[in-house]
């Protein structure tokens, strides 16, 4: 399927128009990481599907998150049973 679409000017940048039917068969949504690669004269758009880091996850909670009230005291109790932590 080839659906004609337009590349336009992005600040100092240029931005790629999706068409809604492309985005709804792969089910993107807004700031969907993805990879850009070019094969001869293609252009090729495709899903980062590659997991986060364990950093990456934890460098994302904001600086002022706080745990929910009735979670408060968890992350400073004592296993309880036979936890892996």
């Amino acid at each position: 399927m080839k659906i004609k679409s337009q590349i336009k000017k992005w600040g100092n940048s240029l931005g790629l128009i999706v068409p809604s039917s492309i985005v709804n068969d792969l089910k993107l949504e807004v700031n969907t990481n993805i990879l850009v690669s070019l094969e001869g004269d293609r252009l090729i758009i495709e899903q980062d599907k590659t997991l986060p880091t364990l950093d990456e996850i934890l460098d994302s909670i904001p600086e002022d998150y706080r745990h929910p009230e009735d979670l408060q005291d968890f992350p400073q109790s004592e296993p309880q049973g036979r936890e892996l932590i």
